[in-house]
């Protein structure tokens, strides 16, 4: 898309292949990659979409629910924390896939797992990005979108289709 830039944050080992792979595709004049920890570093400000991709599985629910905070806070307004993973249903067997995968983070990290719809927009909005929306991705993943309003805006959410 024409005027759009983007910043990548990542640990600094994998900002070096970040940057390779941006410049291979033509890209280094709108996306950067920036070397950091996002549990421990800022987001910076003036954004207007945040994109998690294959990172809540990997934290506890309270660091989740900080990364939401720290994007919601470096968000504009009217802007989005997208959240794209495995979304389990309120029985946490499905996508199957996903429970299987749960197991993976039991032995693999110290507190990840697969997540909810409703856990994942009860952190979108305790972190202030009320307009929830989610948008199946796959047959595996799915996308759970939440929405910064603006000074004096009321979001209303969608409905919670996967619980």
């Amino acid at each position: 898309h024409k005027g759009i830039s983007a910043v990548v944050l990542d640990l600094p080992e994998v900002v070096p292949l970040t940057r390779r792979y941006v410049s291979e595709a033509g890209l280094s004049g709108c996306v950067s990659a920036t070397a950091g920890n996002y549990l421990t570093d800022g987001f910076g400000e003036g954004f207007d979409l945040i994109f998690f991709s294959a990172i809540v599985h990997i934290n506890p629910p309270d660091e989740n629910l900080l990364l939401m905070r720290k994007a919601a806070t470096a968000l504009n307004p009217g802007g989005r924390v997208v959240v794209q993973d495995f979304v389990m249903d309120r029985t946490r067997t499905k996508p199957p896939f996903g429970a299987v995968f749960a197991l993976n983070m039991l032995v693999n990290t110290e507190g990840g797992d697969t997540y909810t719809e409703s856990e994942i927009r009860t952190w979108l909005r305790k972190a202030g990005c009320p307009g929830v929306a989610r948008i199946e991705t796959g047959p595996h993943t799915a996308m759970i979108v939440g929405r910064k309003p603006a000074p004096g805006e009321l979001i209303r959410d969608e409905p919670d289709i996967g619980d």
